[in-house]
């Protein structure tokens, strides 16, 4: 399923083969949202994403049985490599779902994505250790009875790691995981950790992580999308990260750049040609309707993305993702207390 081609540091250039065909790792994931797309799959596939992550709950709600008809390619209109997240991020924010995990299991199978995630319960963070261990047995309980209900048909069932700031629960959750066979992992509640510029704390739970998963499984992050993050949880040892970044950012007006985001009204020009900078100035883009300019943003930022993965991939290939990871550290302070996280465990 998963060969290795270059690696330097923990970080690695791969092939993942799935039911509809081969990613390169690292690979970004974009999320893609299963009922509003305002920019169509295919062209995210053109572009060179051959693997889009999008909502298996929110495509039960909005299509039930007709999802379960037409499969989840042709409700995206995708025709390489989807993931699911099958509503782990619905209970992150608000709790519970109303449907049991086997369901949601069987939905997946259904829908014949080619990567399902088993109805987890994230940890996010700061939750307090007693209720992250409850969360983390809940998971390992629900992915142990989707293992026992999944079809052999070639889908990739992906082992959700749990325990947040908790790197014991983390630790246990990962070794728990990696027995149950699963052939893919992916470290949960990130997002929170980014936001609150806790990257310290995130490459010690990838670390942690790491640690207990053997070289031929590969490791998913969530919800990790931006270019200053990317070299260092790839230098960590994650081969594939998904994020809706791209999107989020252009909603408030903000262009992703090498070195962080910028307010559109800031810039005079763009850092990099593409299909947009190349028919737009910034001031141009600006006159644009809301809904146009913000898909045009959008688009630039996976460009962005794009740009920035292939950078980290010559790096490897180079053997010098270390020099290039400093060098991404050295823009942000609370970037750069990671480094030590990485110096300690190399």
């Amino acid at each position: 399923m998963f060969e290795i081609k270059y690696s330097d540091l923990a970080g690695r250039i791969g092939t993942l083969h799935t039911n509809h065909g081969k990613i390169e790792t690292p690979a970004f994931v974009p999320v893609l949202h299963p009922v509003k797309q305002s920019i169509p799959a295919d062209k995210i596939r053109k572009m060179g994403f051959d693997v889009i992550i999008t909502n298996a709950y929110i495509t039960l709600n909005r299509y039930g049985d007709q999802a379960r008809k037409r499969g989840i390619h042709d409700i995206v209109k995708y025709d390489g490599s989807i993931m699911t997240d099958s509503g782990g991020y619905q209970v992150l924010e608000y709790g519970e779902v109303d449907v049991l995990p086997k369901d949601m299991a069987k939905f997946e199978m259904d829908i014949e994505t080619d990567f399902a995630i088993p109805l987890d319960k994230p940890t996010g963070y700061k939750l307090p250790k007693k209720l992250a261990k409850e969360y983390v047995n809940h998971t390992l309980k629900v992915c142990k009875q989707t293992l026992k209900q999944k079809k052999n048909n070639g889908q990739i069932w992906i082992g959700p790691i749990q325990g947040g700031e908790h790197f014991d629960l983390v630790a246990k959750s990962t070794k728990s995981l990696v027995e149950m066979k699963f052939p893919m992992l992916a470290l949960g509640s990130p997002v929170e950790f980014m936001e609150s510029y806790e990257y310290k704390l995130l490459a010690e739970m990838i670390i942690t992580a790491k640690k207990h998963i053997p070289a031929a499984i590969p490791l998913h992050l969530f919800g990790a999308g931006h270019p200053l993050t990317i070299p260092l949880a790839v230098a960590l040892g994650c081969d594939t990260f998904d994020s809706a970044s791209y999107m989020l950012y252009a909603k408030h007006d903000r262009v992703i750049t090498e070195d962080g985001t910028r307010k559109l009204n800031e810039l005079e020009y763009f850092p990099f040609d593409c299909e947009v900078s190349a028919k737009y100035t910034p001031k141009e883009l600006l006159e644009l309707k809301k809904q146009e300019r913000t898909d045009k943003i959008a688009l630039f930022n996976l460009y962005s993305i794009k740009a920035e993965v292939d950078r980290v991939k010559q790096a490897i290939h180079e053997g010098r993702l270390w020099e290039y990871t400093m060098k991404k550290a050295r823009s942000h302070p609370k970037l750069f207390e990671a480094i030590d996280i990485i110096t300690k465990n190399s």
